[in-house]
């Protein structure tokens, strides 16, 4: 039997020779079988998905021949087996095929390789069947519910049952269910096979959806949105059926990266007061592995009264505890608190991962520091430790061996802490340092008294022999003597490591290759305050060098007055390849075109990331782009090379021509757009909802800086979006662009807006644009609220035909809820369809 054989090799020895169609046939079966074998063998789950779809391949391919056969009137027979055999042997395989392409699926998805910072297994279903219309997409509504990680304990006895079920949560409504599909449709409907068919492992144990199993525990929530007995089979089904009739390239991989399990919360319409957890709790096996498990399971082992008495005590300390993330923070106020709070954590170790203590009284000491210690790495099992409040122990004097020393050991034999963070301690002088590179990932250390002296050769060449990375912190007037010794100190040992200095307010910080002795990475966190110091820095030597490697800058922008400090960093950072900034109010826009004209002298590519924060500091990603610049080694004649930068579609590379750099959206959550735009990037927003076009859903129409190329992208953009929410600001205009204008209201979706807003001084103009473009279809529409504001005395008076037109759509509306604000009537006669139908005047 031949080895496996490549479908494309199987192409060429046709041509070689192999004419006849039963020596062709046979050489397809021996391949076929070839491929089998090989798959039957692997266990490489990458490399089993690749066997499967040669598999597949050369299976049609030998069903092909065999009609061919047929058709010439030749037997098939193959080592001695006839027609009939083959089949048989045929089906048999492709029977064991199916059957082995899921188990691995299924261990794919469930026996997963990472440790996911937020709950990832999920089955998405209908919202409801009864308005369900498969010909109407506007009627494909999908709910999310997250299923319980719970794994199989042959070793503890459990009074619960340990079968998957779903969450005992309501679950969320998805918002941009077709973008999500595109993004995790495979891994959604692996999962939903699992669920319908069941599946065993020493691990996993999920019950076929015969049993009903589950729906454990779904009784105990009464909102309603949880499938029930009766309603279970057909969602799934449905479910199944709908992702499957998908086209192959829109759906993904079903291995979830930890990247991509964190941003299914973007996904979730999440309800006021509730949070994206889906009622699961972060939960640590014996093997440090994390899991996300229902509140049962999760604390099936708890005393409740136990627990109470540890968050009360945690509470009246003034510290707190978020049970689902096992997280908690806590200040202790004397040695006896500490003493307490170690003896009620004692019961809780399978259930707290991130511990921050703060040791709050006065005389705390080295010696605390130790207990402390001590005491939490014997009864927590804490992946994630942060210890402050111990100051400098200025009065011990020497060193302390760190083989000895009982801060040392517990570092050392700890298999479980992956980060540890000491505020302001141990003495950063000593000359020996106590961790292990072989136990600890990370190790910052922060010493925020800039007045005491730091011996940094000695601090960080241990730090940086002892673990594989570390961070310091200093004055901006010390950073900069500091970072020339470290650089000194490298450039004659040549160590290996990386390290991270910065700012003690956090206001700037880098990380260094220290092989090389430059800086890689830059956070900026406080531009203002960055810009203070910005002369000093570019002065020294030592950051004008380490600039000249930069790859990747983070930036924290507060406003837009900063920008010429942004832009200089980049200038002097030949290598940047990473731009990340945080936005504090939605510019996104504003932000990618202010990043094309730094980057338009450019040949290189620039990945900028931009992250939308809340007020609480909180951030989502809301677009990353891919730029590139237009140097001239990027614009060859025939321009090929940039065509291939940027294949997306032949549309968005005439764009780019115009730009001062190309840009691809590879990323687009920006659901809103409230700000005014010009030609410019009106024609970014075309390019990103080209490219996702699902996403947009609230949009402010404001044509009073847009050419006739600006209204061009305009339709575009509304052509392609689902706008639930519309305000068109009614500006006058040339009389050149009314084609255009009235070309922009056609191509809107009127049926799935909720919300019309028409405001500013022309709205009478606008509302005849309305009347004679869409006319009747708009008075067929079903808003759920039409406003119209006017500026007052400075506003147009509504006409004859404009009012009639607003009484209209109110009375075929009698739901809609129609507003008239700071609006004049031309005819006070008209004042009688104002006031004699149900319209809200303000």
């Amino acid at each position: 039997m031949p080895d496996f054989i490549h479908p494309y090799q199987v192409v060429y020895r046709h041509h070689q020779g192999y004419c006849k169609p039963e020596l062709e046939f046979e050489h397809l079966y021996h391949t076929w079988l070839a491929a089998v074998k090989v798959m039957e063998q692997q266990r490489s789950v990458n490399d089993f998905q690749e066997i499967a779809a040669n598999v597949r391949y050369h299976y049609s391919k030998v069903l092909d021949q065999l009609a061919v056969l047929k058709e010439i009137g030749v037997q098939a027979e193959v080592d001695g087996k006839t027609e009939d055999h083959i089949l048989a042997e045929i089906e048999e395989y492709q029977q064991k095929v199916a059957s082995w392409d899921y188990a691995k699926s299924c261990i794919h998805v469930l026996e997963k390789s990472f440790d996911y910072p937020a709950p990832c297994q999920f089955v998405v279903l209908p919202s409801d069947l009864g308005s369900w219309d498969d010909s109407d997409p506007a009627t494909h509504n999908f709910r999310l519910h997250f299923l319980c990680d719970i794994q199989l304990d042959r070793l503890t006895e459990s009074t619960l049952p340990e079968h998957k079920h779903l969450s005992n949560h309501p679950g969320y409504d998805l918002v941009r269910p077709q973008e999500f599909f595109q993004k995790y449709g495979s891994y959604a409907l692996i999962q939903l096979k699992i669920v319908k068919q069941g599946f065993s492992s020493p691990y996993y144990e999920i019950s076929p959806l015969e049993t009903f199993n589950i729906l454990w525990g779904c009784d105990l929530d009464d909102s309603g949105n949880l499938p029930t007995i009766d309603t279970i089979e057909p969602l799934v089904n449905k479910a199944i059926g709908y992702l499957e009739g998908m086209s192959p390239p829109r759906r993904s991989q079903i291995l979830l990266t930890e990247r991509e399990s964190f941003a299914i919360k973007g996904f979730l319409a999440v309800p006021d007061g509730d949070n994206t957890l889906g009622g699961l709790y972060r939960y640590t096996d014996d093997l440090n592995h994390w899991f996300w498990y229902c509140k049962q399971h999760a604390h099936q082992r708890i005393t409740p009264g136990t627990l109470d008495m540890l968050m009360n005590f945690v509470y009246n300390c003034g510290g707190h505890v978020d049970m689902q993330l096992a997280a908690l923070h806590i200040e202790l106020h004397s040695r006896l608190h500490m003493d307490q709070f170690c003896t009620l954590l004692n019961d809780f170790k399978p259930i707290f991962h991130d511990i921050s203590i703060t040791l709050g009284w006065k005389d705390a000491s080295r010696q605390d520091l130790n207990d402390i210690l001590q005491k939490v790495a014997d009864t927590a099992n804490v992946h994630h430790l942060e210890l402050s409040g111990v100051p400098y122990d200025t009065h011990l004097q020497g060193t302390v061996d760190f083989r000895t020393d009982t801060f040392a050991s517990h570092f050392l034999d700890s298999s479980v802490l992956k980060t540890v963070t000491l505020l302001n301690c141990p003495r950063p002088q000593e000359q020996y340092t106590y961790f292990d590179a072989g136990r600890l990932s990370v190790l910052r250390l922060h010493f925020e008294h800039h007045q005491q002296q730091v011996d940094t050769k000695h601090c960080w060449k241990d730090l940086q022999i002892k673990t594989r990375a570390f961070a310091v912190t200093y004055e901006i007037a010390e950073l900069l003597e500091a970072s020339q010794d470290l650089l000194d100190f490298l450039a004659q040992d040549g160590h290996q490591a990386v390290s991270t200095i910065g700012h003690h307010q956090n206001n700037w910080r880098g990380e260094f290759d220290l092989e090389k002795g430059t800086l890689r990475e830059l956070q900026v966190y406080n531009l203002s305050a960055f810009d203070k110091v910005s002369n000093t820095v570019f002065v020294k030597p030592v950051v004008l060098e380490a600039l000249v490697s930069l790859q990747t800058l983070t930036v924290d922008v507060g406003d837009f007055d900063t920008d010429q400090v942004v832009a200089r960093v980049v200038q002097a950072s030949p290598q940047l390849q990473n731009l990340l900034i945080s936005l504090h109010e939605s510019r996104v826009l504003e932000r990618v075109e202010k990043t094309l004209e730094m980057w338009r002298r450019r040949s290189s590519s620039l990945q900028l990331t931009l992250l939308e924060r809340d007020n609480s500091g909180r951030g989502q990603v809301v677009a990353q782009a891919l730029i590139r610049g237009h140097a001239k080694s990027y614009l060859g004649k025939d321009n090929a090379d940039l065509q291939g930068c940027n294949t997306h579609s032949t549309r968005s590379h005439e764009w780019n021509q115009g730009m001062p750099a190309t840009a691809e959206f590879l990323e687009w959550n920006c659901d809103h757009v409230s700000v005014p735009l010009v030609d410019l990037t009106v024609a970014l927003l075309d390019m990103a909802t080209e490219q996702h076009p699902s996403v947009l859903t609230s949009f402010v129409l404001d044509i009073s800086n847009l050419s006739q190329e600006g209204l061009s992208h305009i339709q575009n953009i509304l052509q392609r979006s689902m706008l639930s929410q519309l305000q068109i600001c009614c500006t006058a205009f040339d009389s050149s662009l009314t084609d255009f204008v009235c070309q922009v209201l056609l191509v809107v979706q009127w049926s799935t807006l909720q919300s019309l807003i028409l405001s500013g001084a022309a709205v009478n103009e606008w509302i005849r644009y309305l009347a004679t473009t869409i006319g009747i279809s708009l008075l067929d529409l079903q808003f759920q609220s039409f406003r119209i504001q006017g500026t007052g005395k400075q506003s147009v008076c509504l006409t004859h035909s404009s009012v009639l037109f607003v009484h209209q759509l109110r009375s075929l509306n009698p739901l809609m809820k129609v507003v008239l604000e700071s609006v004049y009537l031309r005819d006070d006669r008209d004042s009688d369809l104002v006031l004699g139908s149900p319209l809200l005047c303000e």
